[in-house]
């Protein structure tokens, strides 16, 4: 029978780890400060690799990967892989998609709260402010992405009584029976009063939110990004905030230190998944999928 080696390079939860110790024939290695160069002397001796967004899968890596045949991310996303070159060496690349969904859909409904009510702000007032906030019942939000993450933040967003809006680049993405209408891009850019954006980050995708996108919208626009920081133009972005076209941003990610002191900007720095819960099914999830599919693979 098959000895199947697995390296770990990231802080995986702990019963993940271990129920992949448990498994029969599985030698796992856990090195979750591996670094770049760790990882290319010793990758040449796995058959598979798991990470999170820490670890880096580039082309260099899996041309040095001689035996690796799997390439679990816990998590979402997958732009910390080359996925091109690993499905040209034959490698599986395998995620955790909906493990992470309600956590980090519900920080989204949280950074909306956060703009709406100014509580950044408000936090360090010692008097009312002179601006008023608003509510978010009755107001429009668009949700950019109808995967399992858009489709969670149009669950929680209607038990507020705001009006959905939903948009994705696959016709066929998101639930039958759902809290939104689906319209097309240009539509929820010009209706939504909140725009928020839950769409893979992908070459076509990068600067998804540009400035052609942003000159679209309405004057006053909020918009919450707990995706990835390369989806949005950020020097566009912080035109249209120093010009009032947008009344406030909140993002999971920021790469423009000039955008993350703006006032009107609320920053934290990528925690959308870093719930117990969330680590925990994605952990989970990842090993018990990477296992299958290298006792199928033989």
């Amino acid at each position: 029978m098959n000895t199947y080696r697995v390296l770990v390079s990231d802080r995986l939860h702990p019963d993940a780890v271990n129920w992949l110790k448990s498994q029969d024939n599985f030698q796992v290695t856990s090195e979750p400060e591996l670094t770049p160069e760790g990882l290319l002397k010793s990758i040449a001796s796995f058959d598979a690799l798991i990470v999170r967004s820490r670890t880096k899968v580039t082309k260099e890596v899996i041309a040095g990967a001689k035996n690796l045949k799997v390439i679990g991310r816990a998590g979402t996303g997958l732009d910390n892989i080359d996925v091109t070159a690993a499905q040209k060496a034959k490698i599986q690349v395998l995620n955790s998609p909906g493990a992470n969904a309600n956590a980090v859909a519900e920080l989204t409904l949280g950074l909306i709260i956060a703009l709406a009510r100014r509580l950044p702000s408000a936090f360090l007032a010692s008097d009312k402010p002179k601006e008023y906030g608003w509510e978010l019942r009755d107001k429009t939000l668009g949700i950019l992405g109808l995967g399992q993450i858009g489709t969670r933040v149009a669950g929680l967003a209607s038990a507020f009584g705001m009006s959905l809006l939903g948009f994705d680049v696959d016709p066929k993405a998101g639930p039958k029976e759902t809290h939104y209408t689906r319209v097309e891009l240009d539509d929820l850019l010009r209706e939504s009063d909140v725009i928020t954006i839950h769409v893979p980050l992908l070459d076509a995708t990068r600067h998804f939110i540009d400035a052609k996108a942003l000159d679209k919208m309405k004057a006053g626009v909020w918009i919450i990004n707990t995706a990835r920081a390369d989806l949005v133009d950020e020097p566009a972005m912080l035109r249209a905030i120093q010009t009032d076209k947008v009344r406030g941003y909140a993002a999971d990610a920021i790469g423009l230190e000039s955008l993350l002191r703006h006032p009107t900007v609320i920053h934290t720095p990528h925690i959308g998944a870093q719930t117990g819960e969330a680590q925990e099914r994605a952990g989970i999830e990842i090993v018990e999928r990477v296992a299958a599919a290298l006792k199928a693979l033989g």
